[in-house]
């Protein structure tokens, strides 16, 4: 029952090493390539303890740690074959699921966990900047 497991997983991963690549890669670099800007108080001023909107590099700074959480590119990732015959592959910190936070007004804060860019970014206000269209 164990080798079965394990190359069904192996199977998987491997199926996800072929399908994902060109598409995730393409995402990823279109979301680089574009400027964002925050529509949400997301920001805990450190002299204040209020709630702003973030400046745009402190949003930047934030669209770049979000598309490195959430990278879903199967670029450069190796399937190994094992003795068993089930395949693995090191997916390299990708493909994990995220849970950010944003604070509230009252001082608590919400969370939610996410798999993708665009569920964080809807979360947490970002839309791309119109100016940059």
């Amino acid at each position: 029952m164990n080798s079965a497991r394990q190359i069904v997983a192996g199977a998987l991963a491997l199926a996800l090493v072929c399908s994902w690549s060109p598409v995730a890669s393409a995402q990823q670099n279109q979301r680089r390539n574009k400027k964002y800007i925050a529509t949400r108080q997301i920001t805990v001023d450190q002299q204040t303890g209020t709630l702003r909107l973030p400046t745009p590099d402190e949003t930047q700074a934030l669209v770049d740690n979000l598309i490195a959480l959430t990278n879903r590119s199967t670029e450069g990732l190796q399937a190994q074959a094992l003795p068993s015959g089930a395949v693995t592959v090191d997916l390299q910190d990708r493909f994990e699921l995220v849970t950010i936070a944003r604070p509230n007004p009252d001082g608590t804060s919400e969370l939610l966990c996410v798999a993708s860019f665009e569920e964080a970014a809807a979360f947490l206000g970002l839309v791309e900047d119109p100016s940059q269209q």
